[in-house]
């Protein structure tokens, strides 16, 4: 989530940078140009917002999907978006592939070895 809301940031100094470029090349008071233009500022905002959204929408919803996978769980999760999958965090703090456990975090099994993980296809 935290790539997601890097690209925004991205996006926004962008079109600031790009009204900074064309206010010094046209010789514009930055600050006057934004006040007269101030509706194309912020549609040109919006939109360099919702291209991106776009763009990470999958990424979004598979986000979303394993937080609320883990607060059904009642675990911490987190989703790996350089591996496309949901991690769930086992009692020594790393985290795992979700749907290679066997027990739930909270389970009945007990014992920190990762002889409870299911590797098999």
């Amino acid at each position: 989530m935290w790539l997601f809301w890097l690209y925004e940031v991205l996006g926004f100094l962008a079109v600031v940078i790009a009204i900074v470029i064309y206010c010094h090349w046209r010789k514009i008071g930055f600050w006057s140009f934004i006040w007269r233009q101030l509706k194309w500022v912020a549609l040109a905002i919006v939109a360099v917002w919702l291209i991106i959204t776009i763009l990470c929408w999958t990424h979004l919803y598979h986000a979303t999907q394993c937080y609320f996978r883990g607060v059904s769980m009642k675990a911490n999760t987190k989703y790996s978006i350089y591996l496309g999958e949901c991690q769930i965090e086992t009692p020594r703090g790393s985290y795992i592939p979700i749907d290679r456990t066997r027990s739930l975090p909270d389970g009945s099994k007990s014992g920190d070895d990762e002889s409870d993980l299911y590797f098999g296809e």
